[in-house]
């Protein structure tokens, strides 16, 4: 994963166009923390992870863009089961720049987050669900952006009895973004 990390930055940083460009493509890797809410009825025992994930985009204009993202939102636990949950969400990127190298964006779009789970009593199961995250980006050159932001997504298990019991998984992270 280092090796992917470092050569897509490299490549970026010598290949790339200008990333101020109001348009055009881009995609990033992302290293984060998440931290799950309860799923009613359970007691978690581990509900913090290291995850990491994909994105990739377009910008229309300086403001606005679409993204797809592919990210895990976390490993969970309890005394009588284990599991994860990642996510792949759909999202609209708003943007604000606050000057050359900063700017604010928030996203807003549909996650759908599987979950699988290793016990006797829950089984996994795939939550379709809004997403949306704020943060900022700052344009360390003009071909590579650093992301710091959060991110939510929605998530699920099932009980022996087919019941869902829902939960959050908030995601804080930063991304390396490369304009092509």
């Amino acid at each position: 994963m280092k090796k992917i990390a470092t050569a897509l930055l490299l490549s970026s940083v010598i290949a790339a166009p200008a990333f101020a460009a109001d348009e055009g493509f881009y995609a990033g890797l992302s290293l984060g923390r998440s931290s799950l809410s309860t799923p009613s009825g359970t007691v978690l025992t581990k509900k913090k992870d290291t995850v990491y994930g994909f994105l990739a985009g377009y910008q229309f204009n300086q403001n606005w863009g679409v993204e797809a993202q592919y990210t895990g939102a976390g490993k969970f636990a309890t005394s009588t089961f284990s599991g994860k949950a990642d996510t792949f969400s759909v999202a609209a990127i708003g943007t604000m720049p606050m000057s050359d190298s900063v700017s604010l964006y928030g996203k807003l779009g549909y996650a759908s987050t599987k979950s699988k789970v290793s016990g006797t009593t829950y089984t996994g199961a795939t939550r379709g669900a809004a997403t949306y995250g704020l943060g900022v980006q700052y344009n360390a050159t003009p071909a590579v952006g650093i992301r710091f932001g959060w991110d939510r997504y929605g998530a699920t298990i099932n009980d022996a009895a087919g019941a869902k019991h829902n939960f959050n998984s908030d995601v804080v992270g930063v991304a390396a973004v490369a304009k092509f």
